[in-house]
């Protein structure tokens, strides 16, 4: 039998044991987010978002007609969007809730707008997008930018095989 994982980024399921700590985990974060995620709550209703909040303690306010950056922004444990949605895009943002609940209020906001600064906001490019998921997050990446540790077609596993 194998030690259980980290907490963060797991999705539900597996042993009762880490269900328990994957729902302690969101109790966490919940409690370590309250004020940004209270400040954007108020945020988001004031620009006409509609939140739900889902069991994992996230909240995923959309229909907002302005107010977020890009397809959406994450405040605390809140996800700021116009109808971005989908499970993928949730989970992205999920993390980002994680990420906001680690460094807190202070250092989150302050090292994302640095990294963003020195990364020209490339998304591929910043630490936070990487760890959140680049391809949940709906960041395809650029032509031509494979590294040595992507994949070839050959080896992704479920790809049909290339034509010689």
């Amino acid at each position: 039998m194998s030690a259980p994982g980290p907490v963060i980024g797991r999705v539900i399921g597996g042993r009762p044991r880490e269900r328990r700590r994957t729902r302690a985990w969101w109790l966490a974060r919940a409690y370590l987010n309250l004020v940004p995620t209270a400040a954007a709550l108020a945020w988001g209703v004031a620009h006409g978002g509609r939140p739900v909040v889902g069991r994992d303690l996230f909240v995923e306010c959309g229909g907002m007609r302005r107010g977020y950056a890009r397809g959406g922004t994450t405040v605390g444990s809140v996800w700021l969007h116009g109808g971005l949605g989908g499970p993928e895009r949730r989970r992205h943002e999920a993390r980002h809730a994680d990420q906001w609940a680690v460094l807190g209020p202070l250092l989150m906001p302050a090292l994302y707008g640095l990294e963003a600064a020195l990364t020209g906001a490339d998304p591929r490019r910043s630490r936070f997008e990487r760890h959140a998921g680049l391809e949940d997050g709906g960041y395809a990446p650029r032509r031509g930018s494979c590294t040595a540790s992507d994949p070839t077609p050959d080896e992704v596993p479920g790809a049909p095989p290339r034509r010689r």
